[in-house]
């Protein structure tokens, strides 16, 4: 189990409040979809074109609790072989972790392999 302080420090929020605002987010999104009775309500309720409000709760809501998740406890720079140094940020944390898709099967549109 976490311990629910292991995140808290100077400038830092305890684990728990991090997870609980992720967890509120999600229940609110999933709330969102849990009114289609079928595939195709569940598909025009993720569209934000024709459903804005699950638009509103991915960029209100989740986005900015997964932020906060990932940017906890990030050291303030990186090392850089160019630079020195650079900023550190959640959204390096993503570029950083992402694959590039070069397979067949991934400009197919059927996904990394």
């Amino acid at each position: 189990p976490l311990d629910s302080q292991a995140g808290a420090g100077p400038g830092r929020l305890p684990w728990d409040t991090l997870l609980v605002a992720v967890s509120a987010s999600v229940d609110k999104i999933v709330a969102h979809f849990s009114t289609a009775r079928n595939l195709v309500q569940k598909a025009q309720l993720g569209d934000s074109r024709l459903s804005p409000d699950v638009g509103y709760l991915v960029l209100s809501t989740l986005c900015p609790a997964l932020w906060a998740l990932v940017g906890d406890g990030l050291k303030p720079f990186q090392k850089d072989v160019i630079t020195g140094q650079r900023p550190s940020s959640p959204w390096s944390v993503v570029e950083a972790s992402a694959k590039p898709c070069n397979s067949a099967s991934c400009k197919s549109g059927h996904g990394p392999e």
